[in-house]
């Protein structure tokens, strides 16, 4: 009897943290056609040529999860899933962040970390890096007093791709700027 009860116990731990983060439907290096085939919506271009997102509601590719007001943006560059980023769909009062929502999904799936005796007045941000992934929780002030709460979630080659993207980018802006 004791052995079923342990069986059962291991398959109910493995089976409850198999299903702990969400299916994000793509994986990173996926492409865009791929992309819009499985999931539907349309990009919305950045302001940099080759680099588009795709907002989707969290609670539309993680319904488990419970993430209210909470958007997931893929991002591709050059036709190519680069990374994915959750972002709190903050209004001026921070509801969203208020609620912790974010920050515990982060801490669930990814793993604790110190965010004082209270939570709720946390600033700053929390690199994890595991195995072939790379993740950026942030908690920042914004000038306007609302809180930019996000998860950033990439490979390290991917994000190193995005990095020299956008430096190369900057470049050009600074070059053209300066020829003006």
């Amino acid at each position: 009897m004791k052995i079923i009860a342990k069986i059962l116990l291991l398959f109910f731990i493995f089976s409850s943290s198999a299903y702990s983060a969400c299916n994000f439907k793509a994986r990173f290096g996926d492409s865009k056609i791929g992309f819009e085939e499985k999931i539907g919506g349309r990009s919305f271009p950045l302001q940099y040529p080759g680099l588009e997102v795709f907002p989707i509601l969290a609670n539309d590719i993680c319904p488990n999860e419970k993430l209210d007001d909470i958007g997931i943006e893929y991002k591709f560059l050059n036709d190519s899933l680069i990374a994915i980023n959750f972002v709190a769909l903050n209004d001026e009062k921070n509801h969203v962040s208020e609620k912790l929502t974010l920050m515990k999904y982060t801490k669930k799936v990814y793993g604790k970390f110190d965010t004082t005796e209270n939570p709720k007045s946390y600033i700053g941000f929390e690199v994890i890096e595991k195995t072939n992934e790379f993740i950026v929780y942030r908690r920042l002030l914004n000038d306007d007093g609302t809180l930019d709460e996000q998860l950033y979630i990439s490979t390290p080659a991917f994000d190193k791709k995005l990095m020299e993207f956008y430096a190369k980018m900057e470049m050009e802006l600074l070059e053209s700027s300066n020829e003006n």
